[in-house]
């Protein structure tokens, strides 16, 4: 089990300390827009890397440890069984579970490695507190850096091999690496390695949302009249190899059509030398189409063998995939292992192509040590050279993120920013955009607005907005790199969501923005949104909940220790509130909706301090376990025209929510207390930009 991220055990930027060695941090505050320095922890910076790493959720995942477990104890009974002692090697041990596994199943020796600092310390108090200090040695290294021989951190090579070193790309936290080294370097040559072996599929789809997640959709009048369309670089852009991770199993059937079905397309076999390449490598696998349509986006999940005999499988697949189906043929999401930490993978084809029914192609799967990306080719045309990594060539898939990306192509916000802009737009109007990538603002100069401006962001933004404008043939747009000469502006509009948002109201810079320039407008100008009101609802998670969810133990292990870690970290560094996209997380309604405040933009900063109370009543002391927190964007007073970060449709007291899929909701996690009610303390302080959320 590998915690890979160590860099930021040994960055401190723009930082200096006190004597009482605290350390100062410089954090943006994305309402104000500014830098604020803050007093910290020394140890700030791992204490946030262990925060927010996720680990638990794994230690969760109970169909890992048991089939780990399992193929543990196959492979030490196997080797016995030789008549040779199990040695056994476990690399990135986190909190030493396997290598316990390991002891507990008859291992003679096991060594474990793990080179985060805070985590081996971690293992070695999990490991005395359940009695295997004797049996277990901890080396704080890299496996790359192991030493085998008399003194050295090996005293002979191993022959048992475990490790968990994947992650949504089975390869993307160096398991080519770390498993070529182990195995030319670590391991004897007749050794078992666990797991055995790792299979990739793939799906090739037609899906809608590719485009609105992957591209600019031009944007049309509600009489059809194209008034933004993408520059062709961005039409012809291949995109990123990035892997767009989520999870699979919470896309509707109904929101993909399925060209060609689930193919292998890699397999490793770790205990081999020569079973894969180290550096790049290409397949090419013939396929069929099943259906017509047009190929734009290739699923991809992956499969652990555990043990030598192919008889225990873990797979990452989603519910439609999953081998789980041979046994139910109706199976759904709610069916499958829910895991965090290994989801399945959504690669772009650089390049869509259409397909017909029965036609047969090449499907090329790449992949370097790290990553992998696709091609599909008709059959007869394929040529290695052709098949480089992707590389976004426009500028949109490297300035702006698959949710920006989501929340800009977006058919219901861009027609209620379209109604407003025509109901307030005329040949006399001087209109301000203040938003990061709203080129759907250019619109208002094609309806025919006197000057359009925006506010310069950043350079990567400026530059795609200044393509648009050029594409577009549009000459009353200007773009200010600040506000001194600005006046008579008739009409403010912002989306609002800034680079620098990460919660659902970060958007409120844009009120902050217009306190700015109330010199630079119009007695009577118009500012939209109008209002915000930031509203929550108490939840029972289905899953999320185990990110943060201590362990007790696991398989009978204790892991107090790791708790006290995670507790204690969390406790230094993280705010309550966190940003998840809930659409991908279901949650059951546990109260009904409340609004914790409903403010005027305009008029938001004449109060230095909003407090309000709310009473979330539950029905039938129901389970929960979070609040779901977002907020409403009113953008003209008219209730056709609120555009929402939350759910999608009124939920209902114990029914499932559906979510907004192109904006993050705030979540804060709750301890579960049998009683009727949950009560909110609910601050919002405008002077210094900071919101605050209390429950109990």
């Amino acid at each position: 089990m590998l915690l890979i991220s160590y860099l930021f055990k040994y960055l401190k930027l723009n930082a200096r300390y006190c004597s009482n060695m605290s350390v100062f941090t410089q954090k943006l505050n994305p309402i104000l827009g500014e830098n604020e320095w803050e007093s910290q922890d020394e140890h700030y910076d791992f204490h946030q890397e262990i925060a927010r790493s996720s680990f638990a959720d794994m230690l969760h995942d109970t169909e890992r440890n048991q089939k780990y477990y399992e193929a543990i104890k196959l492979a030490i009974r196997k080797m016995h069984g030789l008549g040779r002692p199990a040695k056994v090697l476990d690399i990135g041990t986190g909190t030493g579970l396997l290598s316990m596994m390991a002891v507990k199943c008859g291992a003679d020796s096991v060594i474990a490695c793990e080179s985060f600092s805070p985590m081996s310390e971690c293992a070695q108090k999990i490991v005395a507190l359940n009695n295997y200090s004797d049996r277990i040695k901890i080396v704080n290294k890299q496996s790359l850096k192991l030493t085998v021989g008399e003194n050295c951190d090996l005293p002979e090579k191993a022959n048992i091999l475990v490790s968990e070193v994947f992650d949504t790309e089975l390869i993307g936290e160096g398991a080519i690496i770390t498993f070529n080294h182990a195995r030319l370097e670590l391991l004897e040559d007749d050794c078992i390695v666990v797991p055995s072996s790792s299979l990739v599929y793939v799906q090739v789809v037609e899906t809608p949302w590719a485009q609105n997640w992957n591209g600019f959709k031009d944007i049309y009048s509600n009489d059809g009249d194209l008034l933004v369309q993408a520059p062709i670089d961005i039409k012809n852009c291949p995109g990123t190899a990035t892997v767009h991770d989520i999870q699979l199993s919470q896309l509707s059937r109904t929101s993909f059509k399925e060209l060609i079905p689930p193919h292998r397309v890699a397999r490793f076999d770790w205990y081999r030398k020569d079973s894969y390449k180290f550096l790049d490598d290409s397949h090419i696998i013939p396929v069929k189409a099943i259906s017509d349509g047009i190929a734009q986006v290739v699923f991809m999940w992956w499969e652990l063998v555990m043990d030598t005999d192919g008889k225990i499988i873990l797979s990452c697949a989603p519910y439609w995939a999953h081998p789980l189906r041979e046994s139910k043929i109706n199976l759904t999401s709610f069916d499958v292992p829910w895991r965090d930490h290994w989801m399945q993978a959504v690669y772009y084809l650089p390049k869509y192509k259409s397909v017909k029914e029965g036609q047969d192609l090449s499907l090329v799967a790449c992949r370097d040590q790290f990553s992998w990306w696709f091609y599909l080719q008709s059959i007869g045309i394929e040529n290695k050279n052709n098949f480089v990594i992707p590389h976004c060539e426009c500028g949109l898939h490297t300035t702006h993120s698959r949710t920006k990306i989501g929340m800009i192509n977006d058919n219901v916000r861009n027609k209620k920013y379209l109604s407003v802009i025509e109901k307030f737009v005329n040949k006399d109007s001087i209109v301000l955009f203040i938003s990061d990538g709203f080129y759907l603002g250019l619109s208002a100069a094609k309806l025919g607005a006197k000057k359009v401006f925006y506010l310069k962001d950043d350079y990567f933004s400026t530059n795609l907005l200044e393509k648009f404008i050029k594409c577009n043939d549009i000459t009353n747009v200007e773009i200010l790199e600040n506000f001194d000469t600005l006046k008579n502006v008739s009409l403010v509009l912002g989306q609002p969501h800034f680079f620098t948002s990460i919660l659902p109201w970060d958007g409120l810079y844009f009120s902050y923005m217009v306190q700015k320039l109330k010199s630079c407008l119009s007695e009577n100008c118009v500012i939209s949104p109008k209002s915000v009101c930031i509203k929550g609802v108490v939840v029972e998670f289905k899953d999320l909940q185990k990110i943060r969810l201590p362990l007790g133990a696991v398989e009978e292990f204790h892991m107090g220790p790791f708790d006290e870690l995670i507790i204690n970290s969390s406790s230094k560094c993280d705010d309550k509130v966190e940003a998840q996209p809930l659409w991908e997380y279901p949650c059951i309604a546990r109260s009904s909706v409340k609004e914790f405040i409903n403010l005027s933009l305009e008029t938001l900063a004449d109060t230095d301090v909003y407090d309000n109370s709310i009473t979330f009543q539950l029905e039938g002391n129901s389970n929960y376990n979070g609040v779901a927190l977002w907020v409403d964007w009113d953008l003209d007073g008219s209730p056709k025209n609120v555009i929402t970060t939350g759910p999608t449709t009124l939920p209902k007291v114990g029914e499932w929510i559906q979510w907004d899929m192109h904006t993050r909701q705030g979540i804060q996690f709750l301890k579960y207390e049998k009683k009727n009610y949950v009560t909110s303390q609910f601050r919002f302080n405008v002077r210094e930009g900071k919101i605050n959320f209390s429950f109990s």
